[in-house]
């Protein structure tokens, strides 16, 4: 029953300011801390401490102190299989700083990419996996490889942001999670769900599209559609909602509940994401995300 999580690790420096610094009027901090980050190490951390088995690789750590904090949080976890993270001698662990402004929003400065490695997929990575959770992140080659392995033995493959209908991962995938922001400001006369069943027609797997805290729409590859009005929530901090709204649909496809039920519990748990500042500073139990699933409404709409 174990998931792996492969993509980005990091330790993130999370920086709460009054406003984005200009050259003319300086930012004022009101908070800041340091906590594990990286799409991938988010969902894993959420996913282990809501009890389930989670593998989590991709990003190596170095022996430096940024190494050695983030591997302290992951011992915390019993639930959490990190032998796949190498730790290299003289190498920069990867950090982000991450900027977050009062209304939620976040930009984000990346600490020495050039130098970042990644530990390559191996099957032995796989073992005992029943879902594979992707990020787009980093090299393509690296990413095939390991859905190439994840199909190969039949395990389902989830993955975010795909916005090319010839990306080679299309026809390896089970479900794809895209934003409707990123397809507003990338293809800005093209509609999300037209874009959605095209990518669709590269492959045989299901399509969500969030919209920050607006409607989120799922198209069920049986041709079904969805529409799920998230829960109303006081957003704190959006950085690493998407990530966990992963985790959450991840929970409810461990289930065997269907995609449209298992996004709900994406909806719930990306919503309560954003009422915490930092990624995994503060993690919440399944509990509280269960709490929230009567305000993710789900409704049946014409396809």
């Amino acid at each position: 029953m174990t998931i792996l999580c492969y993509g980005e690790i990091d330790l993130d420096i999370y920086v709460a300011l009054d406003c984005l610094p200009t050259l003319d009027k300086s930012a004022t901090c009101s908070q800041d801390f340091e906590n594990v980050g990286g799409a991938a190490a988010n969902s894993a951390l959420w996913l282990a401490n809501w009890g389930l088995p989670t593998r989590l690789a991709g990003h190596d750590l170095g022996d430096d102190r940024a190494g050695d904090a983030a591997r302290e949080v992951f011992a915390g976890q019993p639930q959490l299989d990190t032998r796949f993270i190498a730790c290299h001698a003289g190498y920069r662990s990867p950090r982000c700083q991450c900027l977050v402004t009062p209304d939620g929003e976040r930009s984000f400065i990346m600490h020495w990419p050039p130098e970042l490695r990644m530990t390559p997929p191996t099957p032995d990575m796989l073992e005992d996996v029943q879902w594979v959770n992707l990020d787009m992140s980093g090299p393509l080659p690296i990413r095939l490889k390991l859905a190439e392995l994840a199909t190969q033995r039949g395990i389902p493959v989830l993955i975010n942001d795909i916005y090319s209908v010839d990306n080679p991962l299309l026809p390896l995938l089970d479900a794809l999670v895209i934003s409707n922001a990123i397809v507003r400001s990338r293809l800005p006369d093209r509609p999300a769900d037209d874009l959605a069943r095209e990518l669709q027609g590269a492959g045989d797997f299901d399509v969500v599209i969030t919209d920050a805290g607006a409607a989120l729409t799922v198209l069920a590859r049986d041709g079904s559609r969805y529409r799920i009005t998230p829960p109303r929530v006081n957003a704190v901090d959006t950085t690493g909602a998407g990530d966990i709204f992963k985790s959450g649909m991840l929970y409810g496809l461990l289930q065997g509940l269907p995609v449209a039920q298992a996004a709900r519990w994406g909806s719930a748990a990306g919503s309560l994401m954003c009422q915490v500042a930092g990624t995994t500073h503060t993690l919440k139990p399944i509990s509280a995300v269960e709490a929230l699933l009567d305000a993710a409404i789900l409704e049946t709409t014409p396809a």
